[in-house]
């Protein structure tokens, strides 16, 4: 079962991973070059020739990571709370499977899995946005920003999670047989028969 679980998580992180971090190298070849910023190249190095243009390009080219990041939350988000199978309608089940898309309805697994994947990935990236602004290698509003969506997603996807609890919780107990209410003065009788 945690093997299973665990290839799924690593199945589930490789395409997100290899999409941010080429947003990220593509953040920056655009922007160096539609900025016109003077840079050489070093080995796998690029070296910007003042302080200025460096940030400049590193908080754009983070801000374009990051908006990478957030499109693949908002599609897990949608995904819980629009196409989770635990929740969806019958009627919109139905269409759906008239139009041949049943493809976008995922089972609980399957959301809350790449749900962990894009919020690690937008955790990580939101501190190491912090980090970089407190040594003045980035701009303060885009940890700002990413803070912000980050800690929005993480509550949109934790209301999702609530509402499958609840859900769960209350096919349990519509299994479980409904006591019957006993009155005092029908014990008595039973005891004392």
């Amino acid at each position: 079962m945690f093997a299973k679980t665990l290839i799924k998580l690593i199945d589930f992180a490789i395409f997100p991973a290899f999409l941010i971090v080429a947003a990220k190298i593509l953040g920056i070849v655009f922007l160096t070059n539609y900025f016109g910023v003077n840079y050489s190249v070093s080995g796998i190095r690029m070296v910007f020739e003042n302080s200025i243009e460096f940030v400049a390009i590193n908080s754009y080219s983070s801000l374009v990571m990051f908006v990478t990041i957030i499109a693949g939350l908002a599609w897990v988000v949608i995904k819980a709370h629009i196409f989770h199978d635990t929740h969806i309608t019958p009627v919109f089940s139905a269409k759906l499977f008239s139009m041949n898309m049943e493809d976008l309805i995922h089972t609980t697994e399957t959301i809350f899995a790449q749900a962990f994947i894009w919020l690690s990935y937008a955790w990580i990236s939101t501190i190491i946005f912090g980090i970089h602004s407190y040594y003045g290698f980035s701009y303060w509003w885009i940890f700002w920003l990413s803070l912000s969506a980050t800690v929005f997603a993480t509550g949109a996807l934790a209301l999702d999670m609530e509402r499958e609890i609840s859900t769960d919780s209350k096919k349990i107990n519509d299994d479980l047989p409904t006591p019957r209410m006993i009155k005092f003065e029908e014990l008595a009788e039973e005891i004392l028969r």
